[in-house]
């Protein structure tokens, strides 16, 4: 005689299969967002040892955050984007697009690339893609080119600053994931990044005592920066969780590590000990930064905790 299974067999074996898919589904997904969370580390870390390399060739001085250009406002372009390669565009016509593609060029992500060698490396794992910087823009991407996606934040109150000075290069960020969890498309942006409204002045980190508070849209030539947080690549809502509660930094000395962030949501302040932002809200987004009156607190190159 043939023999089949019956109905309730089946039943039972499915309902086997379901219970185990139910216990293991979340070990794999908690496995999958490990192996995100260190690729992401060895991201960080690899900017981190070819910005090293830079200040060996470069007189121990930092990338910049942004160049200087007599046709952008204020000559320094320090709260605008940044080309991800500098010469995606297409800049025949000049204009705004030929002066974003110059003050591109040597800004930290472009100039670290003949180290990198790997733009792929530039994006988190998973971040999703922020493309809408654009569409106020008339740029047209010129032939052979590619736009890539970037992450990664350069701490941009160490634009042009030597590293024999940095205080404490064990604790003082050099890159973070400050912009966010998300793949901004084609731009690049340091954060917190070093204002830098007087045209006929360096832009280059000035301590407390001989700058005055930036105020957004205000020319000061103060060579601060205000407390308030700029957006991820525009887009407020993204926030800055990158790998469970937290990121992963890279500092001065060429060590990196996952930095727990927001770790208090109720009262709203943050122990600026280790946490650059503060009022976070349940979603990863956050309000403002510490600040001693003109810089972001942890990423000065002269703090000593």
């Amino acid at each position: 005689m043939r023999r089949a299974f019956t109905l309730i067999e089946l039943l039972v074996v499915i309902a086997i299969i379901a219970i185990l898919a139910a216990i293991l589904f979340p070990v794999f997904a908690a496995a999958k967002a490990s192996a995100k969370a260190a690729a992401d580390l060895s991201n960080v870390k690899e900017h981190a040892t070819s910005i090293a390399i830079y200040t060996n060739d470069f007189d121990d001085l930092y990338p910049e955050q942004s160049g200087y250009d007599s046709f952008m406002p204020a000559g320094w372009a320090y709260n605008y984007m940044k080309l991800a390669p500098y010469n995606w565009p297409d800049t025949s016509v000049g204009g705004i697009a030929a002066a974003r593609s110059r003050v591109s060029k040597d800004t930290y992500m472009n100039a670290i690339q003949p180290y990198l060698k790997n733009w792929d490396i530039c994006v988190a794992p998973g971040a999703p893609k922020l493309d809408g910087f654009h569409s106020a823009q008339s740029y047209t991407l010129a032939a052979g080119m590619v736009k890539y996606n970037t992450t990664y934040a350069y701490n941009g109150l160490l634009t042009s600053y030597s590293g024999t000075v940095v205080v404490n290069p064990a604790v003082i960020p050099i890159i973070t994931e400050q912009n966010g969890f998300g793949a901004g498309v084609g731009v690049t942006f340091p954060n917190p990044n070093l204002t830098c409204n007087d045209p006929t002045a360096g832009c280059r980190y000035k301590d407390v005592a001989n700058c005055s508070a930036g105020t957004a849209g205000t020319a000061d030539g103060s060579n601060g920066q205000t407390g308030a947080i700029y957006g991820a690549f525009g887009n407020p809502a993204v926030g800055y969780w990158c790998n469970k509660h937290g990121a992963n930094w890279a500092f001065c000395d060429g060590h990196a590590k996952y930095r727990m962030l927001g770790a208090t949501l109720a009262p709203h302040d943050t122990d600026w000990h280790v946490d650059p932002v503060t009022q976070y809200a349940a979603n990863g987004t956050a309000g403002y930064y510490w600040w001693d009156g003109c810089h972001p607190w942890l990423y000065r190159p002269d703090y000593n905790p």
